[in-house]
């Protein structure tokens, strides 16, 4: 499978960048062990497959981490989806020249 990359080059899917960017994520918060890790190598294979059965030629990286988003948050890991999620809202700012005056922070809070 290939993806579309933000400045729209083609590459090719690797699985393994889903699962890192969890682990940077999680490791802002906790101590990651075995257990840690394998339950991470978890939540990537279900946005893996999620991916395959939305049938899309070339998912966007936009959409792969709306699927780690939403994988994140389903499987109780509202702490690492916040700082997944505002990690990539910073560097989207920074792409677009305003990192140095919008510092994201996120904190979600359940309704139910």
């Amino acid at each position: 499978m290939q993806v579309i990359k933000r400045d729209g080059q083609v590459a090719e899917f690797d699985p393994d960048k889903i699962y890192q960017a969890i682990i940077k994520a999680a490791r802002t918060v906790y101590a990651i062990d075995e257990t840690w890790r394998q339950n991470l190598a978890q939540v990537t294979k279900k946005v893996v497959i999620d991916l395959e059965e939305v049938h899309v030629e070339r998912p966007t990286i936009n959409m792969i981490q709306s699927l780690v988003e939403n994988r994140l948050i389903d499987a109780g890991y509202i702490t690492i989806a916040e700082h997944y999620i505002s990690y990539r809202l910073q560097r989207d700012l920074e792409r677009n020249g305003y990192g140095d005056s919008i510092i994201v922070h996120l904190h979600f809070e359940q309704t139910k």
